[in-house]
């Protein structure tokens, strides 16, 4: 048999979660409540047809002293699916992640404290969650707001503000998608830009509740009248207090990107969040395999890319176990 007959009659990956029927179906909703000038409250809770998971985080945000997210308490229990498959033991050791930083090295730092006990991958993707939502809510010292908006001059624009203050606070973001690269900053001096989101989620009060909220929900479905060697069908939607993204993609057997597509109905900032959107089209035909995150990274992450897109569509990936 040629190697294109082979691949055409078995799949090049598995999923390596159960379908319920035909499909499969992950929830996700986290809060975040201000505490203090540098502390929030995290709440995170991801649940599908196996199991209910909550994450709770004392988490710091980044001061002059300490430039990085650091979870400062820790805390997980199970809502539903606590047993063999979803180890117990796992609850008490998410609680040594306290003194964790949020930002490189994140997710083996995560896999290491929590260890290989049933369930752990689980566990890892909620923290991940977590960590993202977390890091959408910016508590930028008065002096350095003061120092970026002198340096601005008077009459600056609120979205060329925003912006600036992001860049100043977060440096990392400098260059990390097409709105925070750096020559975007001249559409923001033109004008052309609107903020899509409140600017108090990049200035929370003590005190505040929710200051930020997001839900997702993430699923893959397989056509019943295709065999064993049908598509995946993949969506991933996320809506949150700046966002409101949804992508979406087919699988095939053999691995092909098809149909790749998003939208984005509130994006932070209109005028330049848009252009991204433009580059899923670049998936089509793409041939996943077991690199698949720097793949994608290469079409739709990186200073002309979204880190949303990204994010939301190597999630759907992260499902799958690819053999080539």
């Amino acid at each position: 048999m040629s190697l294109d007959a082979a691949r055409s009659s078995h799949k090049l990956f598995d999923l390596h979660v159960p379908l319920e029927g035909t499909r499969y179906l992950r929830h996700f909703s986290g809060e975040v409540d201000c505490l203090t000038e540098d502390e929030l409250r995290v709440r995170g809770r991801m649940r599908d047809h196996r199991f209910d998971l909550e994450h709770e985080w004392l988490l710091r945000t980044p001061t002059q002293d300490s430039p990085t997210y650091q979870i400062l308490e820790a805390r997980a229990r199970y809502l539903a699916g606590e047993g063999e498959r979803f180890s117990p033991d796992l609850c008490r050791a998410y609680q040594g992640l306290a003194g964790v930083p949020v930002g490189r090295g994140f997710t083996s730092r995560v896999l290491h404290q929590l260890g290989h006990a049933p369930g752990n991958r689980e566990h890892l993707l909620l923290a991940i969650e977590m960590a993202r939502a977390g890091q959408q809510v910016y508590q930028v010292p008065p002096p350095l707001a003061a120092q970026v908006r002198a340096t601005l001059g008077p009459g600056v624009p609120l979205p060329l503000l925003s912006w600036s203050k992001d860049r100043a606070y977060m440096q990392e973001l400098a260059n990390s998608c097409y709105t925070y690269r750096d020559a975007s900053g001249a559409t923001f001096r033109e004008g052309g830009v609107r903020c899509g989101f409140d600017p108090t989620v990049s200035r929370a009060q003590p005190g505040t509740d929710r200051v930020f909220w997001r839900t997702k929900r993430l699923t893959i479905t397989t056509d019943p009248d295709a065999g064993p060697t049908g598509r995946y069908h993949c969506e991933n939607w996320m809506e949150d207090r700046v966002h409101d993204i949804r992508v979406a993609f087919d699988l095939h057997p053999d691995g092909t990107i098809r149909q790749a597509q998003s939208t984005g109905e509130r994006l932070p900032y209109h005028g330049l969040c848009e252009k991204p959107h433009q580059r899923m089209a670049g998936l089509e035909g793409l041939r996943v395999t077991a690199a698949f995150v720097s793949q994608f990274a290469e079409q739709i992450g990186g200073a002309q890319g979204c880190t949303h897109l990204f994010d939301l569509s190597i999630d759907c990936l992260r499902l799958i176990d690819f053999h080539s």
